[in-house]
């Protein structure tokens, strides 16, 4: 986490919903089961899928043992993928404070951006929620517009309707501080 400024709280902190996660992880799932058809049920296999694999893997000894060594590799490899997965799902998060928005976006093991912008440079909020899973689970997309004609956009946000409302809360009371420093009369000294 980038460090704060003077006087700088945080209010509220997000990180992206479960069920993206459980999405991905639902795949990398599917496919770490699907070579144990190979083992013990190849008779619900085609017969052609089961040619086709004895032509491509040319191992001396036993048929089982050779699709035990590659499913092994495979559940080798998809672990890492997991693990790649859950980085970026854990270390994704927005950050409101009572100064800036802090976007943390992670992609990969050593790749991190860190975004931020000032509430008031904010100049629209927008939630989307695509579909009836979305509504239900209550999660989505935010995106902001600043001033500066950059969007920041949070894909996969858990309760996304909260975090647009927090960051325009967040947003009016900026606005109003700022506006109440610069109407203020100076005063002379007589």
């Amino acid at each position: 986490m980038p460090p704060l400024e003077d006087q700088e709280e945080i209010l509220y902190t997000t990180r992206k919903h479960w069920f993206v996660f459980v999405g991905q992880a639902f795949f990398i799932f599917v496919l770490a089961l699907l070579p144990s058809l190979l083992l013990f049920a190849p008779e619900l296999l085609p017969t052609q899928l089961l040619t086709t694999f004895n032509d491509l893997v040319h191992f001396q000894g036993n048929f089982n043992l050779s699709v035990f060594f590659l499913w092994t590799l495979e559940l080798l490899v998809l672990c890492i993928v997991f693990f790649l997965l859950w980085t970026d799902y854990y270390l994704d998060a927005w950050i409101v404070t009572n100064l800036r928005v802090i976007a943390i976006e992670q992609r990969g093991l050593f790749d991190r951006n860190i975004s931020t912008f000032r509430l008031d440079m904010i100049q629209d909020a927008t939630v989307k929620v695509p579909g009836v899973l979305a509504t239900i689970l209550r999660f989505g997309t935010v995106e902001v517009n600043t001033a500066s004609e950059e969007s920041f956009v949070f894909r996969g946000s858990a309760r996304p309707y909260e975090l647009k409302e927090r960051i325009m809360e967040e947003h009016h009371r900026a606005r109003g501080k700022k506006q109440e420093v610069s109407i203020k009369p100076k005063t002379t000294s007589m």
